[in-house]
């Protein structure tokens, strides 16, 4: 088995064939380029479990979907979207894709393609969803505003539910970046803005916690595993590291221009828009609008590489993966069942809508006898008498003894008919779930 590396994926607003790249950033080796998609807009990235990337077209509206290993997008579903997505996030079981378009946030069930919500609270357009590890994602606008959003409740369509969990309003002006540590609803919130902020959040109390200062706009943020260093990219150029450790108690901090942490490679006055940090946390990833990708050394703060892109570069993104993911011969199992809707389906609509199963070609040789067998045919000539046995769950008075038993062992045969269904219909979920694990 092919020893694990982390993979880089880059994007820039350069208008050629190349949409995505994917590096082994280490050696610098191109892995794979996803073609034909357009420029890519920020923070509109996302992977679907190492078998599909997901992004959003930065002038159209349109969500490209290409197999991991190939640099032909999928073309058996096209995804529309209501409108230009200004960022995207899938939820981390990658059941559901999350879009911000201008100030509106659109849900969607992705295997099934069903809108399941649109929610409009924010008053300018979003700039940045994320989603922590559990059920929240985050949405960060231009009108200064952060809410956290909780998808099961937001997904079940009640006006009484369309609340956000929180809504912080201590940012002056537009929120670029949101960074959601481990820990899910009792992790923390980091967010930086255009005020020159960088602020965190305890997400089980809804309470700011430090409001660090800079001299010079933020653009971007990440942090290490156990968030004891937080990176910000400034829009000099710059990239800061400061340690919460070291701020321990204090409400606010200032950072001086002149400060000990300070990553400096990129062009000055070029904004630093992502940054992703390793999984070791030893190693920086920024990407600026002085078309430059830099690779550091975060003991050193050393530059170690520059990767020169084409254009102002718009996402990085590390994932520790087997580079045999990009074989060409690997096939990718179906994740998709149809295109995504552009509306909602009305309430008494979705009461009724049928479960689909994806089927891969191999469960679909495999015989799991579903249907009536001679051993249980599924009489119901006399359906009356059923429907009353069924409900009374004793025979009636008029009914004699040698039919009363006929009916409780015609009842006992589709009970154990039912319970053999369910067993097969576990193992078929079962064998799925584990397959898409590998």
């Amino acid at each position: 088995m092919a020893e694990l590396v982390e993979v880089l994926f880059t994007t820039d607003s350069n208008e050629s064939q190349s949409s995505i790249t994917a590096w082994d950033y280490k050696t610098g080796t191109n892995l794979m380029v996803y073609k034909a998609g357009g420029v890519i807009q920020p923070r509109a990235i996302s992977l679907l479990d190492y078998h599909y990337i997901l992004a959003a077209n930065s002038t159209k509206p349109i969500l490209h979907v290409w197999p991991v290993n190939s640099q032909q997008q999928v073309t058996s579903v096209r995804f529309v979207l209501p409108g230009r997505a200004n960022s995207i996030s899938l939820s981390p079981d990658k059941l559901y894709l999350v879009a911000a378009i201008q100030e509106n946030i659109y849900i969607w069930h992705l295997p099934s393609g069903k809108m399941l919500n649109t929610i409009s609270k924010h008053f300018q357009p979003i700039n940045c969803i994320r989603f922590d590890e559990d059920s929240h994602f985050a949405s960060a606008g231009q009108d200064g505003s952060v809410m956290l959003w909780n998808l099961t409740t937001v997904c079940a369509r009640d006006d009484d539910n369309q609340t956000p969990v929180y809504t912080f309003t201590d940012h002056g002006l537009p929120v670029t970046d949101v960074h959601i540590g481990l820990g899910g609803i009792r992790g923390h919130m980091i967010t930086v803005s255009l005020d020159r902020t960088c602020k965190i959040y305890d997400l089980f109390v809804g309470a700011l916690l430090l409001n660090v200062v800079f001299a010079e706009s933020l653009h971007s943020v990440t942090t290490n595993t156990l968030e004891t260093a937080v990176y910000v990219g400034t829009g000099d150029g710059n990239i800061y590291q400061f340690n919460t450790d070291a701020v321990a108690g204090n409400k606010e901090v200032h950072v001086e221009k002149e400060h000990s942490n300070l990553f400096k490679g990129h062009k000055e006055g070029s904004p630093v828009t992502c940054l992703a940090l390793s999984f070791d946390g030893k190693t920086l990833v920024s990407g600026g609008q002085d078309e430059q990708v830099c690779i550091w050394d975060v003991a050193s703060k050393q530059l170690i590489k520059r990767m020169q892109h084409k254009g102002p570069v718009t996402n990085v993104k590390l994932r520790l993966s087997n580079p045999d993911i990009f074989k060409p011969e690997n096939k990718q199992p179906k994740k998709f069942s149809g295109n995504l809707r552009r509306m909602l389906d009305p309430p008494e609509v979705d009461d009724d809508e049928p479960i689909e199963v994806l089927i891969t070609e191999a469960d679909a040789d495999t015989d799991y006898k579903w249907w009536p067998t001679p051993e249980y045919p599924f009489d119901y000539q006399d359906e009356s008498s059923t429907s009353k046995a069924a409900s009374n769950n004793t025979p009636t008075a008029k009914t004699t003894d040698e039919d009363a038993a006929k009916e409780i062992e015609k009842l006992r045969a589709e009970v154990q008919h039912l319970k053999l269904v369910n067993k097969q219909l576990f193992e078929v979920s079962a064998k799925q779930l584990l397959e898409s694990k590998k």
